[in-house]
């Protein structure tokens, strides 16, 4: 996996994002206010029972379902994959000409022409319309990054034609990932109107995907992302982490970290996210 006017946003909404992290324990135990889970269905929900905000594949769940986790007291957002093209997504054929390089440790995944006017109209005008017709709360959109891979004026007015289109439906975006378009569009001012936070993969935690493991973040790295965090914070935008198999140890040193800053995180036990 992987502004000059806020929208006005769910009350919902600004519950959970005005709320601090909470502990978690160890891996395994992940705080139960954030999770993501793309790798289950709905014959899976159980997993998603006690969490206040969960991510979900909205491919994989109805309206109704939808409707059941709201009735929980669940936050829900849809999963929506806007800068790369996965190989078993029903649409594949639709816009495989417009494929870029394969995506590195995602054999089946490639980076896609985001520039293309057919293909924004597709994510804004029938996936965005469809999944907002779920009644999600939010979406949590991946792949910004082939802003970083393609830096050209063409891919980043790409995806700020995107989000503006998916912000027409009036429910908060994420951006998962992406820092180098999210850096160029705090720098601009525009970071607020197109979408409302962020959430970045593995500033504590890495995957060693050649092994099959998970492990600690190098020092530099982990120092990039927090800088970063911390400057997207200092801009307005909401934060989430989103770990990989933290030890208790490091767990305690996250939750301490998010519990100063008021972010949410979660600890997944893998990045099949089940």
């Amino acid at each position: 996996m992987r502004g000059t006017r806020r929208a006005l946003l769910p009350a919902v909404f600004l519950a959970i994002f005005c709320i601090p992290a909470f502990a978690t324990g160890c891996a395994g135990e992940p705080a139960r206010e954030y999770g993501v889970f793309l790798g289950i269905g709905a014959d899976r929900a159980d997993r998603l029972d006690d969490y206040r905000l969960v991510v979900i594949e909205p491919s994989e769940f109805s309206a109704a379902q939808v409707a059941e986790l709201h009735s929980a007291g669940t936050t829900v957002y849809g999963y929506l994959n806007i800068g790369a093209l996965e190989e078993y997504r029903p649409y594949h054929g639709r816009f495989q000409d417009l494929a870029l390089d394969v995506y590195e440790d995602w054999p089946d995944e490639r980076w896609v022409d985001v520039s293309s006017s057919p293909y924004q109209s597709f994510i804004v005008d029938e996936l965005g319309r469809r999944y907002a017709g779920m009644g999600l709360d939010g979406l949590f959109l991946d792949n910004a990054d082939v802003y970083h891979l393609y830096p050209t004026e063409d891919i980043f007015q790409g995806l700020c034609a995107i989000l503006q289109g998916l912000r027409t439906y009036g429910i908060p975006l994420i951006i998962n990932g992406g820092d180098s378009f999210v850096v160029r569009c705090m720098e601009e001012g525009t970071a607020l109107s197109l979408f409302d936070g962020i959430n970045q993969e593995a500033v504590f935690t890495s995957i060693d995907f050649e092994n099959g493991t998970c492990g600690r973040q190098t020092e530099e790295a982990s120092a990039y992302y927090r800088a970063y965090l911390a400057r997207a914070k200092d801009y307005g935008l909401s934060v989430y982490l989103l770990e990989y198999g933290a030890d208790g140890e490091l767990s305690k040193e996250i939750d301490a970290y998010c519990l100063e800053n008021g972010f949410l995180w979660y600890d997944a036990a893998g990045w099949e996210l089940r």
